[in-house]
């Protein structure tokens, strides 16, 4: 037998989801490669699994390549797996060389001397911005509007503004107060997520942290690009020991889509074990 892999597919706004069910034993061929799976109509997947023989740990690897003909277009790629040795996230421009996922050493089941693995893998993907607008983002001498916070400003063109936001672009259109004094405050964030959200419009990057103010930001701007990679981050690099507090803000602030990322990404059952396992290390 060696290695035989079944592969299901889950798609949840811009997740793929992957549950492969791994079987292994003693047998000549100890390397498997599945089909091709898309994501988001911008790049095709597959996964190589590999083992050195039994007691050898399960090596998970990943294949990627970008579907787009134009050259010029550049697809981010994200991946996680919370269930390797060794919790794996990684973000990198789609290319064409394997991305080790991790490694497993133990199964979660043996059925007739074969050695059953589950493992969930979750990918998404995104364009990456031309690199142009690095200049317009370097920019200060044309910037036209302020966002403030209590702890300064950040100055932006409202031409961006307006294009990722109806909220902004109706506040710049009419004669709102904001317009004709050309800064608006924002209340209950700090000049650190104003940049971030200045980042995001202009370059496409998101923070490593302070992703929850950025996505309030974006649920309040109605700027659902926005929204949707931060939601993707958190639930994709979500880790068990954070699980809680995540859902108890997307439940408070009525994100659903966070929710429905969470419950995709992270298995309950692997919840209710972190749980047993910190109430174990308290007492």
């Amino acid at each position: 037998m060696g290695i035989k892999v079944k592969v299901k597919e889950q798609q949840l706004n811009s997740f793929l989801k992957l549950t492969c069910i791994i079987g292994i034993s003693d047998g000549p061929n100890m390397k498997c490669v599945t089909d091709q799976f898309n994501v988001n109509d911008l790049v095709s997947v597959r996964l190589n699994f590999a083992c050195n023989g039994m007691g050898s740990p399960l090596v998970c690897s990943i294949l990627s390549w970008n579907l787009k003909t134009d050259d010029e277009c550049k697809v981010k790629v994200k991946v996680s797996c919370q269930e390797t040795d060794i919790p794996f996230y990684s973000e990198w421009v789609c290319d064409k060389k394997w991305k080790r996922i991790g490694e497993r050493l133990s199964s979660d089941t043996i059925l007739d001397d074969v050695y059953i693995n589950v493992i969930n893998i979750n990918i998404t993907t995104c364009k990456v911005e031309e690199s142009r607008l690095t200049k317009i983002y370097n920019d200060v001498d044309f910037t036209d509007f302020n966002l403030s916070a209590v702890d300064g400003s950040v100055a932006i063109h409202r031409t961006f503004l307006a294009a990722h936001s109806d909220v902004f672009r109706a506040m710049l259109r009419n004669e709102w107060k904001e317009a004709n004094e050309g800064c608006v405050q924002i209340e209950g964030v700090t000049r650190q997520t104003l940049q971030h959200l200045k980042d995001y419009m202009y370059l496409r990057t998101l923070p490593d942290e302070g992703l929850e103010p950025l996505l309030l930001l974006a649920s309040y701007y109605l700027m659902d690009d926005l929204k949707e990679q931060c939601v993707s981050k958190l639930a994709l690099n979500c880790t068990l020991k954070d699980w809680s507090r995540l859902l108890e803000f997307a439940a408070v602030n009525k994100i659903s889509e966070l929710i429905s990322g969470l419950m995709l990404t992270t298995q309950p059952t692997a919840v209710q074990k972190q749980k047993g396992k910190d109430l174990e290390d308290k007492q």
